[in-house]
């Protein structure tokens, strides 16, 4: 049987199926406005809000690292720790073998010199200083085997290694594992990026070189066709990254990057992109160089030509004209390498190394000269006690050296001024 209602009744079952709605728009609405409106709730705090404190809020971490106090808090400061013997040894990690040989014994000899320097000037009672040395040229895993050897063998105090950026590498990584302090020639910053509190770096950065550089080309010069040549190992591809970094910074041309392999540098660098270069940049390591130069001269004979620091390490030929000092006495053409703050010190320095050792010292031996000054000055506060020691060296500020005026900052990088020194 089939019901049909009146047109009366169908009005009210309408009406009562609106208020059924009704109640539950009104459920839905109470339950989730909030949440539909937050996004512009918050744009209305942020709005009315004029000391910012809801957007400070929102942002701030959960936790951060303080990278102004990266220390060490662990054991070794006891006296039951100081290193025993007659004499404080300090460990050297140089390229004594190979293409870099000229470097490393530049560096050993500046080292060397600081040691009878600082043992000259101690008093009577005091422990002498001694070098232990250690060659990190070889095969893959040679320099790591001569790490372990000069701190546990050689029971050296500290370490300090060359410019060479693996090397730095594995030291701040033994050292820290150990600790032990290690002082490295090298511009490679990514060894201080990590807060490893047990590393101190000497001499410009890659990144403070290279903005030297392209302040000189770009903005004084206002040279726009530069060719970089940069090795093709793990320092060469940081240095040249971070030239190409800075030009880009400057909104200048794009120089032209050439990689270039040690092996074959005369068959892949090419003669037509360095023919019409304006400016010339190597980031390269010395004996590569050496070649590069000889190459560049032949197809620019007057263009300015850029070495990075250790592009001119160990090279005696390289001239530094300081003050009206000359250390090297080769034409070099007017070259410009970027180097700490030029100070009387260093030509100091030069005629020092030269009394000696009747050679000229290359741009790196006065870091390691100040490495050893440094680590001197640091232990007649500590003693020979690594852990102790690593605090003294955190506290360098201001320290003359033959290289420029050298405090650490809180990573241990060396804050020294950047300039460009005239090579002759």
């Amino acid at each position: 049987m089939i019901t049909t209602k009146s047109p009366r009744h169908q009005k009210l079952g309408r009406r009562a199926a609106c208020r059924w709605a009704g109640g539950q728009w009104e459920s839905f609405l109470s339950a989730y406005l909030p949440i539909c409106l937050l996004p512009a709730l918050c744009l209305c705090a942020l709005v009315v809000d004029p000391l910012g404190l809801a957007q400070e809020a929102s942002i701030t971490p959960y936790a951060a690292i303080n990278h102004d106090t990266v220390t060490y808090n662990g054991p070794g400061r006891e006296a039951d720790h100081d290193l025993a013997g007659s004499e404080i040894r300090v460990g050297l990690l140089l390229p004594l073998t190979g293409p870099r040989q000229a470097e490393g014994e530049a560096l050993q000899r500046a080292a060397q010199l600081a040691v009878d320097d600082a043992n000259a000037a101690r008093l009577p009672a005091s422990p002498r200083l001694a070098l232990v040395t250690r060659d990190e040229s070889g095969p893959w895993g040679q320099a790591s085997a001569q790490i372990v050897h000069l701190i546990f063998e050689d029971q050296a105090v500290a370490l300090i290694t060359s410019a060479e950026g693996g090397s730095a590498h594995l030291a701040e990584q033994v050292g820290n594992k150990i600790g032990v302090p290690i002082l490295t020639l090298s511009s490679d910053t990514t060894t201080t990026e990590i807060n490893l509190p047990w590393i101190f770096r000497l001499g410009p950065t890659d990144a403070a070189q290279a903005q030297a550089f392209t302040r000189d080309i770009y903005l004084n010069r206002k040279l726009q066709r530069v060719v970089l040549l940069s090795q093709d190992d793990h320092d060469g591809r940081l240095g040249g990254a971070e030239f190409i970094k800075a030009a880009n910074a400057m909104n200048a041309v794009a120089p032209t990057q050439i990689v270039v392999d040690p092996e074959q540098f005369t068959e892949t660098t090419s003669r037509k992109e360095l023919s019409s270069a304006q400016a010339v940049v190597i980031w390269t390591d010395a004996p590569t160089a050496s070649g590069l130069v000889e190459k560049v001269r032949e197809l620019q004979p007057t263009a300015p030509l850029y070495l990075c620091r250790k592009a001119a390490e160990g090279d005696a030929s390289v001239a530094i004209q300081l003050h009206g000092a000359t250390c090297g006495n080769k034409d070099a053409n007017s070259w410009i390498a970027a180097a700490p703050e030029s100070l009387q010190a260093r030509t100091d320095f030069c005629r020092h190394y030269h009394q000696r050792f009747g050679a000229d010292p290359g741009i790196g031996a006065a870091e390691a000269y100040d490495a050893v000054r440094i680590l001197a000055a640091s232990l007649r506060q500590s003693g020979p006690n690594r852990a102790r020691l690593r605090d003294a060296l955190a506290t360098v500020s201001a320290f003359a050296g033959a290289s420029g005026i050298i405090s650490f900052d809180h990573a241990g990088n060396d804050t020294s001024q950047v300039t460009l020194l005239k090579l002759r």
